[in-house]
């Protein structure tokens, strides 16, 4: 063989070696992110209800307990400075109207917590503070059973970050039960499950919540006690805010206009592109600066150009600015419950400094689990690639790719159903006794349809496409859990064939496979040029 045979053989075992070793980097990168860690699940197992008496048996029929009252779940008691006043209303959008009152009223939390699962108003608080409180809520904030933000406070005033039910020392917390769903598990299913998925989702616990009113003590309901979004090393891990800081970590919300958060002016916004606005939730109104507030404007805006960009050299570039794990996670667990509210309300996006736009946590499972007022969700159809960014992003292969790999893998731990089956079951046992002191403190507004109580939210009947009136009328518990079950194993089935789906409507192709369409021309060429100059020389 001659010196020149022997160079163009060289060159071609180089250039098998440099695609060997692409093509192996590559299943090696995308094995991996198939197969990428499930979040350890921060929630613990739930025991059953050990109560065997009637669970109404302390209860008096004005809704008061008596001095035997007692739960295997923690106790919450409030006492307030008069009642939570009315302060804000909604225009026709939607959009908050601030009627000038004074949201918060002063107050006091015991939290009683002995661990014994046979918890009394009587015990000695596991934790306790002085308060601010207020209503809170979009579409619950005028249901008949309220549902709470709790600011703690010192007897001096200053903030005061106290641990409650193990879930971190912090100064802000929310009491969440809304009437619109009579199972009251879906947001701690859907919670807890996500817990499994991201590490930012945000923890919460069942209690049931008394009010102190004199010397009576008022049943309230059964709750969740809950971490708000926020930063905090528990909570949102970003960077604080400090004002000499060239690059201002933030986490912003996608929402209806609201007084309560800095609307931002954003590009699309500015240009009548959005019909939401995205509000600034840290840093806060009282420590964000004009540069600072600048720059969050301007970053968001740049990443919305990219995401939305005709060219697809620009729109190629968003994994450079969007961390595409957790969009593909948040589509799959909103997709999964059925939470399409999220994407355009309540949907919670944080960008630590020198760091990828994340979007996260998940928030507001209500009136998911085909739990919409207006009609039965569709279980064999998705929605949530509708929704802003989303709907660039499904067209991208790449994009679309990873959700059909990662629900694989979710399907097979988080999301399976056998374990979603279980942790329903796990729930509604722990519950039990509760959910009927609930059920009887909140039944006749819960199914009372009369004009006095529409203010409440209902199930109601519509006509299907036979034009035949279907009513959604449900005064049975079991049948409210089988309900979510049913819904979640025929749309999560549904899922895997709709994901399939949307790969035919992609317009785009950003990953290695189409980045490597013109390295594996090269390496062509080198591999095959050898043998035209062997043959040419011959």
């Amino acid at each position: 063989m001659s010196q020149g045979q022997r160079k163009a053989c060289l060159l071609g075992v180089c250039a098998l070696v440099i695609a060997a070793a692409a093509g192996l980097g590559f299943l090696r990168g995308w094995a991996a992110y198939r197969n990428r860690d499930i979040n350890k699940n921060t929630y613990f197992d739930l025991p059953a209800d050990p109560h065997t008496e009637d669970p109404l048996l302390y209860m008096n029929e004005d809704y008061t307990v008596q001095d035997g009252f007692h739960s295997n779940l923690p106790i919450v008691i409030l006492s307030m400075e008069g009642e939570p006043a009315h302060y804000k209303e909604f225009d026709e959008a939607g959009n908050e109207t601030v009627l000038g009152t004074e949201p918060y009223i002063k107050g006091h939390i015991s939290v009683i917590d002995g661990g014994t699962f046979n918890n009394r108003i009587t015990d000695r608080p596991a934790a306790q503070s002085e308060l601010l409180i207020k209503k809170r809520g979009h579409t619950s904030y005028n249901f008949d059973k309220v549902q709470y933000l709790l600011k703690l406070k010192t007897a001096d005033g200053l903030d005061n970050d106290v641990d409650i039910l193990g879930m971190g020392a912090h100064d802000s917390w929310i009491l969440n039960g809304s009437m619109a769903d009579k199972s009251m598990i879906r947001n701690y299913l859907a919670y807890r499950i996500s817990s499994e998925v991201s590490d930012v989702t945000p923890d919460s616990q069942f209690c049931e919540v008394i009010i102190k009113d004199g010397d009576r003590y008022v049943y309230q309901g059964l709750y969740l006690m809950m971490e708000t979004v926020t930063r905090d090393v528990n909570r949102i891990p970003i960077d604080s805010f400090h004002e000499r800081n060239l690059y201002t970590s933030y986490i912003i919300r996608r929402d209806r206009f609201t007084h309560f958060d800095r609307m931002l002016d954003t590009g699309r916004r500015l240009l009548g592109l959005s019909d939401e606005w995205i509000g600034l939730k840290y840093p806060s109104e009282e420590r964000i600066t004009d540069s600072a507030l600048h720059y969050i404007e301007k970053d968001f805006s740049e990443i919305e150009q990219i995401v939305y960009s005709d060219r697809e050299d620009v729109f190629g570039l968003y994994d450079k600015y969007i961390d595409v794990d957790s969009f593909v996670d948040y589509f799959l667990l909103n997709e999964y419950f059925g939470n399409y509210d999220a994407g355009m309300h309540s949907t919670y996006m944080y960008k630590n400094a020198g760091e990828p736009l994340k979007i996260g946590p998940v928030w507001d499972f209500d009136q998911a689990m085909n739990n919409y007022a207006m009609e039965e969700m569709k279980t064999e159809s998705m929605a949530f690639q509708e929704r802003p960014f989303f709907d660039r992003f499904t067209k991208d292969i790449r994009f679309v790719d990873e959700l059909q790999a990662r629900y694989a893998v979710l399907q097979r731990s988080a999301l399976s159903h056998d374990h979603i089956c279980d942790v329903i079951d796990e729930t509604t046992a722990y519950i039990r006794s509760a959910r009927e002191r609930e059920w009887y403190r909140w039944a006749a507004d819960y199914y009372d349809d009369s004009m006095k109580n529409r203010h409440n939210y209902y199930l109601l009947d519509y006509l299907d496409e036979d034009n035949m009136l279907v009513s959604r009328f449900n005064d049975n518990y079991d049948q409210e859990i089988y309900n979510i079950k049913t819904y979640l194993y025929k749309h999560g089935r549904a899922m895997q064939t709709e994901l399939r789906r949307l790969e035919k409507l992609t317009v785009y192709d950003t990953s290695v496979r189409g980045e490597n369409k013109l390295f594996l021309l090269i390496v062509m060429v080198l591999f095959f040029m050898p043998s035209v100059l062997i043959i040419r020389k011959d």
